[in-house]
């Protein structure tokens, strides 16, 4: 927002929200106003904030290191679009640092496979079920996690490798990692061991070793020689008994590993020293092992080596602020939901620098632990405004209910959406998020559908319009 107050700026937003509904009443286009929504007021952000918590709860919402754009003179993030084609920030002319900052994500990827199952089960879509599944790829690995140790002794760091064989896992021999993880660039422990133990261009055998939290295997911390992986990969677990380039760099370094696959003379396939998996055919220990790492909440959920999950995490005020509260104790502590909304505080003055202006808030920064009582800070971080748009179609069938985000019993009535007008540039984004929501509050038994709409109508150009029947 502008300088000057939020109160201010509200009656702003509200009279600008009035002309526009002018202008649409004008057109003589009938809506049911007393339905309206306003996903910047707490009344509806307090849900998304009930959402989130949710997520958190079932394990759906991490806080890890991510790249950034930093502007070294503003100090603070910038957009991807905030970064000219000369390298530098749009506002003060800075060359833009790349920066390791810890940031929120929601695991999409957790319903990667759900939602790429769902899609033939839609009716045409007028492309959009192609891009979706483009955008999700080819759903048969999954991540697993790890601890880290050196010198046999626990360092308190955590990474989740991707392997798209996970039914041959007790056949691991190495975790593998790009010269550009975090793991070597960010804030940690193992920063200075690795940059030294890393030889340019070969792989380099590290003391660093990583844990398995499914298997219990140890097997030794390997950076590649190449720029990088399949997909989007940073972290991949290197398995010799299927993967010929896996097999390849264990030999170059001397890593043991066992064949954990065996061929049967009628061409089959069964695991062999695989734990209680031992016996099970390919197909078969790929759902129980990976349905066993979901129980135990160490990975398991299978998705594609191109799929990341959403970063949400903003620097920035205008947005819902994350319930989350951080204290030295107890660690991240989410916000009790009796006390929602956390609200954005009344702030004056912004500068653009330095990053979140919430940062300067003390007397809405500095709480008291929800847990200890101790002393704590509030997370400065917001939500990205998709959040909020990405559940708002359940809230309209109940837009004034206060005590809950909406009533199951209106949600499965109105559900699923019968109409939604839109281009294709949201297919993988708005589109795709909201589908992610509609799964979650299925499972949370919040509502009785998964699916997401009837029919899509699609905006198309020269003002040509395409109907869809999903």
């Amino acid at each position: 927002p502008p300088e000057g107050n939020l109160a201010g700026w509200l009656v702003a937003c509200g009279s600008n929200i009035q002309h526009v509904r002018k202008q649409l009443d004008a057109l003589n286009l009938s809506f049911s106003w007393d339905r309206e929504i306003t996903t910047c007021l707490p009344d509806y952000y307090k849900w998304t904030q009930y959402l989130f918590i949710k997520l958190y709860e079932a394990g759906l919402v991490y806080q890890k290191e991510a790249m950034v754009n930093w502007d070294p003179i503003d100090q603070t993030v910038l957009a991807n679009e905030q970064v000219d084609e000369n390298g530098c920030s749009w506002r003060s002319g800075a060359k833009v640092e790349k920066k390791y900052l810890k940031q929120w994500f929601i695991k999409t990827s957790a319903y990667a496979k759900a939602m790429l199952d769902a899609l033939p089960g839609l009716p045409k879509w007028y492309g959009i079920k192609e891009m979706q599944a483009n955008w999700l790829g080819d759903c048969s690995g999954c991540y697993f996690e790890f601890t880290l140790k050196i010198n046999n002794k626990p360092t308190g760091e955590t990474v989740s490798a991707y392997t798209s064989t996970p039914e041959a896992i007790y056949g691991a021999s190495h975790l593998y990692i790009l010269p550009s993880h975090w793991l070597l660039h960010g804030n940690n422990c193992l920063k200075e061991i690795l940059q030294k133990e890393f030889v340019p261009g070969k792989d380099s055998l590290t003391s660093v070793t990583a844990v398995n939290l499914l298997t219990n295997q140890e097997v030794p911390l390997v950076i590649s020689a190449k720029s990088e992986f399949e997909g989007y990969l940073d972290t991949k677990i290197g398995v010799p008994c299927v993967r010929p380039d896996d097999a390849e760099v264990a030999r170059s370094l001397g890593l043991a590993s066992e064949n954990v696959i065996e061929a049967l003379p009628d061409g089959s396939e069964r695991l062999a020293s695989s734990g209680k998996f031992t016996g099970m055919s390919r197909q078969e220990a790929i759902n129980a092992i990976t349905q066993e790492a979901r129980n135990q909440g160490v990975g398991g959920h299978l998705t594609s080596s191109k799929l990341k999950d959403w970063l949400v995490s903003r620097q920035r005020y205008w947005g819902t602020p994350i319930p989350i509260i951080h204290c030295q104790s107890c660690g991240p502590v989410p916000v009790p939901y009796e006390d929602l909304p956390v609200k954005l505080p009344n702030i004056t003055s912004f500068t653009g620098k330095g990053g979140s202006p919430l940062t300067s808030a003390a007397h809405w920064l500095n709480c008291s632990c929800p847990r200890c009582k101790g002393p704590a800070k509030r997370e400065t971080d917001t939500m990205d405004t998709f959040v909020d748009s990405a559940w708002y179609y359940l809230r309209y069938t109940d837009p004034h209910n206060p005590d809950r985000p909406f009533h199951k019993e209106l949600a499965d009535y109105w559900m699923p959406v019968d109409l939604y007008i839109g281009g294709k540039e949201h297919a993988v984004m708005h589109l795709y998020y909201a589908r992610f929501f509609g799964h979650f509050c299925h499972d949370q038994k919040l509502t009785k559908h998964k699916l997401l709409l009837l029919l899509c109508r699609e905006r198309r150009g020269r003002g040509k319009v395409g109907f869809s029947t999903i």
